[in-house]
């Protein structure tokens, strides 16, 4: 697989309908790749086998795990269409979500599931019975939800009848710097849903493919073990998407600073905070451990 830029993107959400036509100009090319993880490499969390297949040429992920798969109206498919437009410019990758294929996931670890927004209560159940999910860690704003439509409430619902934790921590949609905040509390709520033990757990954006994804590499590089190149490397290979290695970086140097004339982080370069000392994984697990709650 070809590396995913990592380039900063404006904090913009939707696409003005003026702007598409020439946007969509630039957007022809709708190449796919993967990562491939290191051989001989242990991690603290076994990997587990794919639960939905790389994305074909087209940009559609191949026999996606759907519960949905009725026709949508075209209104629906003009947001899809002005979605993946603003994503493909604003996060400089060639990946689609296809919301009228319904949910789709990606099993990380024994216990960590990555995917896209539950779209309805039967959503849930399928998570529940299929699957084992406990937790749900939802990482969309409220705007996002109303965009697509879903009745976030009805899934809400669901959850408390099934008896799953569902949580939210909502950064925003194509901003790294919303992510760069949001990642200590969301992993924070990672940890805790994995420390409970009591089944898998689900953490979602909108289309998986920025927010969620980051979240799961953080915990990994955070809680694992792992450098941010290997966690990285280890979840794109089993779920192509392009999460902003930059907002992870800038995390983990906001919680390991510890000495107020540290170099700001925007004059390190572009390596800086790939990799922790083990005092500094410390201090970060501490301090996200702290952020229960909150």
């Amino acid at each position: 697989m070809g590396t995913v830029s990592n380039i900063g993107f404006p904090s913009v959400f939707r696409v003005p309908l003026d702007s598409q036509q020439a946007l969509s100009k630039q957007m022809k090319n709708k190449s796919s790749c993967c990562f491939m993880v290191p051989p001989n490499h242990n991690y603290s969390i076994r990997p587990s086998p794919i639960r939905c297949n790389k994305l074909s040429e087209s940009g559609i992920e191949e026999n996606p795990t759907t519960t949905s798969t009725s026709k949508r109206p075209s209104k629906n498919k003009d947001r899809m269409e002005e979605y993946n437009i603003a994503m493909k410019r604003m996060m400089r990758n060639p990946y689609e979500y296809h919301h009228d294929l319904g949910m789709n996931y990606t099993l990380i670890t024994d216990n960590l599931i990555v995917g896209s927004q539950p779209q309805k209560p039967e959503d849930i159940d399928h998570l529940k019975k299929e699957e084992g999910v406990a937790y749900i860690l939802n990482l969309q704003q409220d705007k996002d939800v109303e965009y697509w439509g879903v009745d976030l409430q009805s899934i809400i619902r669901r959850c408390r009848e099934l008896e799953i934790s569902h949580t939210r921590r909502p950064a925003k949609d194509f901003d790294p710097d919303s992510l760069r905040n949001g990642l200590p509390k969301a992993v924070s709520s990672l940890d805790w849903a994995f420390s409970e033990g009591k089944g898998r757990v689900y953490v979602h954006c909108t289309a998986g493919l920025g927010r969620a994804p980051a979240a799961a590499i953080a915990y990994l590089f955070w809680f694992c073990d792992m450098n941010l190149n290997k966690a990285y490397d280890m979840l794109t290979s089993k779920r192509p998407c392009g999460p902003n290695k930059r907002a992870i970086r800038g995390a983990t140097y906001d919680l390991a600073k510890n000495d107020p004339w540290k170099e700001p982080f925007e004059n390190l370069p572009e390596y800086a905070f790939e990799d922790i000392a083990d005092w500094e994984r410390n201090l970060i697990q501490d301090r996200v451990r702290s952020l229960r709650g909150t």
